[in-house]
């Protein structure tokens, strides 16, 4: 099911993300992407610039990717003979996504110097050509992606509190492959259809499903496309993908959970992990009382009386209840 262009999924998270992001691509703002590698930003940025129906183009750079001695030719561009080996005039990557998305994925790799001449542009909306006194505008929408801690970075001196202000506008968390683990056969799917006539059993997605993916999709991708390469059949059962050794088992998940939960800060972190449960098979049900109990295997009655209360995310009430969702 593609809900957004390049996005398959049927995850209530990522359909609220997709809602979120039909809204924002109307504007001209900057966004922000947070996610674990592997998680899908680029596209995500992707179908947030194909959502906008721009006329310029989408042009992605890994800012970890680029010599520091290099950043503003290759961003900013360079008139002929700026430099040594400048022999011709060069547009940057903001000339060439003027009207369109610039991407810039693990912002956080970038040097502190390089962060202040990007500053300047965001601030201003033009910059100069190396080697040129001209002033060229931007109109394009700048997208950003990291998977590190901006806040961190930034009470650690390494990262600019005035850049992050100005680049995240729009501030949109992805989602883990964890945290969508019912997309998970949905995608299997999807990339086994790129690789030819293969087919999954149902207890292959069913394996797959229970796997570990530290990676998230990117790793899912890459695992399915091996199953296809390496399998003698062209139906894929789950002795097939243990036989091939492909996936790795978590066989403590409620161990893994609890250890996450107790190292969150103070607090009843036993009341913080029930009204997490509570509020999160509620969304999962889409206000369904009775078949939020289902899922978690307790009577209506636990529902209702919890869900009366403030739900609590890390150990903090928020004010979010429940009393408008239909029953």
């Amino acid at each position: 099911m593609e809900i957004l262009s390049g996005i398959i999924s049927q995850n209530t998270h990522i359909h609220l993300l997709a809602k979120k992001i039909e809204k924002i691509s109307r504007s001209n703002l900057t966004v922000f992407l947070q996610g674990q590698t592997g998680c899908g930003k680029e596209l995500f940025a992707r179908a947030i610039h194909k959502a906008s129906q721009r006329n310029g183009e989408f042009v992605a750079v890994n800012c970890g990717a680029i010599p520091e001695s290099l950043f503003e030719s290759l961003l900013f561009g360079h008139e002929r003979g700026a430099f040594t080996g400048a022999d011709k005039t060069q547009d940057g990557f903001f000339t060439k996504a003027n009207h369109g998305t610039l991407f810039l994925d693990e912002i956080a790799e970038l040097p502190l110097l390089q962060q202040s001449k990007l500053l300047r542009v965001l601030e201003t909306g033009s910059y100069h050509r190396i080697g040129s006194q001209q002033e060229l505008k931007f109109s394009g929408r700048i997208v950003t992606a990291t998977h590190e801690d901006l806040t961190r970075l930034i009470n650690e001196k390494r990262f600019r509190a005035d850049l992050f202000y100005r680049i995240n506008t729009f501030e949109l968390n992805i989602p883990s492959l964890e945290d969508r683990r019912d997309d998970i056969p949905l995608l299997v799917n999807y990339f086994a259809q790129k690789m030819g006539d293969i087919k999954f059993s149902e207890c292959a997605l069913n394996y797959l499903q229970h796997a570990n993916w530290p990676g998230n999709i990117r790793q899912l991708k890459n695992t399915v496309d091996r199953i296809c390469i390496l399998s003698e059949k062209p139906f894929i059962t789950a002795k097939c993908i243990e036989k091939l050794q492909e996936c790795q088992f978590d066989n403590r998940p409620l161990e893994k959970i609890a250890r996450s939960v107790i190292a969150l800060a103070k607090g009843d972190k036993i009341r913080a992990m029930i009204d997490a449960l509570i509020a999160e098979a509620l969304i999962e049900s889409q206000g369904n009382k009775t078949k939020a109990a289902e899922i978690l295997g307790v009577h209506r009655k636990v529902v209702e009386r919890r869900s009366q209360q403030y739900i609590r995310k890390d150990t903090e009430y928020q004010n979010i209840t429940f009393k408008e969702l239909t029953c």
